[in-house]
């Protein structure tokens, strides 16, 4: 992977793995991280945020994206987002743009 774990924050610019094969079905994105030969099902707003992981947003601007589309709050996107893109990361499914 290009990013590390330790170096996400607000400003980071996450995209898809490239060691991935992902299809979305009935609103929810199905995942295999081909290296590690694990199967993943995110929720439709986990699905979102996978969705804009496209390599030209930051963090924030998911987080702002995602209390927008799904109505929560600003600071309560950006932690959830913070933290399930450290969870894809560790597990390969995403990376940090380099």
């Amino acid at each position: 992977m290009s990013g590390t774990v330790a170096a996400l924050s607000a400003s980071s610019i996450p995209r898809k793995s490239e060691r991935i094969a992902a299809r979305a079905v009935d609103g929810k994105a199905v995942l295999v991280v081909l290296d590690a030969r694990k199967l993943h099902t995110l929720n439709p707003v986990g699905t979102r945020v996978f969705e804009l992981c496209d390599g030209t947003r930051d963090v924030q601007a998911i987080a702002a994206l995602i209390a927008e589309q799904f109505e929560v709050d600003a600071s309560t996107a950006e932690r959830d987002a913070l933290a399930f893109l450290t969870q894809l990361i560790a597990e390969g499914a995403v990376e940090v743009k380099s």
